[in-house]
């Protein structure tokens, strides 16, 4: 009976303490932990439609002030046209591919029965700015000399339907 009760407790235990909201304070990028305790972070995703299908976007930032310091960006499309998830697979490739060997510019894509993930994550307080900004061009892009901003980065993604909510962690 002592046996069932310490059981009991522990799958109690387990079963509380597994849904409580994670709260992440560490982002890993390019191997290194990042503390994100004094950083602000918001939670944006913004719509997207592929037919037969269904589309996630969702976007963490992490920020201090008007300054960018991280962007964790998950994009998933879901279909069951093989030959389309392809499609996708491919051209998430050929955008990552330009950022292949920048450091600080974590990129994947993950292919599935009927799912292809792209995953980017990029700690702007340790990239290259210059490479990236080579890569990405002069125009319409977030930064204001060579600091990455927030609000810029907001107001391209409105153009885009992003939205955002404060993350209170």
């Amino acid at each position: 009976m002592k046996k069932i009760s310490i059981i009991i407790i522990l799958l109690l235990v387990l079963f509380v303490t597994g849904c409580e909201k994670e709260t992440k304070k560490e982002v890993v990028i390019n191997g290194k932990s990042v503390n994100t305790s004094k950083m602000e972070h918001k939670y944006c995703t913004r719509e997207g439609t592929v037919e037969g299908g269904e589309v996630s976007l969702s976007y963490d930032i992490y920020y201090t002030n008007d300054v960018l310091n991280i962007i964790k960006s998950i994009e998933k499309v879901t279909l069951d046209d093989s030959s389309m998830l392809d499609t996708y697979e491919e051209a998430y490739k050929k955008v990552h591919s330009y950022y292949e060997g920048l450091d600080y510019y974590d990129t994947s894509v993950v292919r599935n029965n009927n799912t292809v993930t792209s995953t980017i994550n990029i700690n702007y307080d340790e990239i290259d700015i210059d490479k990236l900004i080579s890569i990405e061009g002069e125009e319409d892009n977030i930064f204001t000399n060579k600091v990455p901003s927030v609000s810029k980065w907001l107001a391209l993604g409105k153009k885009f339907g992003i939205k955002c909510e404060l993350v209170e962690e």
